[in-house]
């Protein structure tokens, strides 16, 4: 199943990974190899939870947003693994 984000997610994803020092591809999401995808990951996870979490630790709407990235991002494990240039 292939997944998407609207072009408004995708600015927010690259806007996140900026603040975190982290540049995405220009092909994008689909050209990152594991270890960039986790990279990514962490950023995603340390804005939601700088960000994203209520004062009840729940996700709040931002938090909302951010875990659909992370969705759309991960697990590695459904991606190609384009390091070795095979689709798993």
């Amino acid at each position: 199943m292939k997944r998407s984000i609207s072009s408004q997610q995708y600015s927010e994803l690259v806007a996140i990974a900026a603040k975190r020092h982290f540049s995405l591809p220009k092909g994008g999401v689909s050209c990152l190899i594991d270890s960039e995808r986790e990279l990514l990951i962490d950023a995603l996870l340390q804005e939601l939870l700088e960000v994203g979490l209520g004062s009840d630790d729940e996700p709040n709407r931002r938090g909302l947003d951010i875990e659909a990235l992370i969705d759309f991002v991960g697990p590695a494990a459904e991606q190609p693994d384009v390091s070795k240039g095979k689709v798993i």
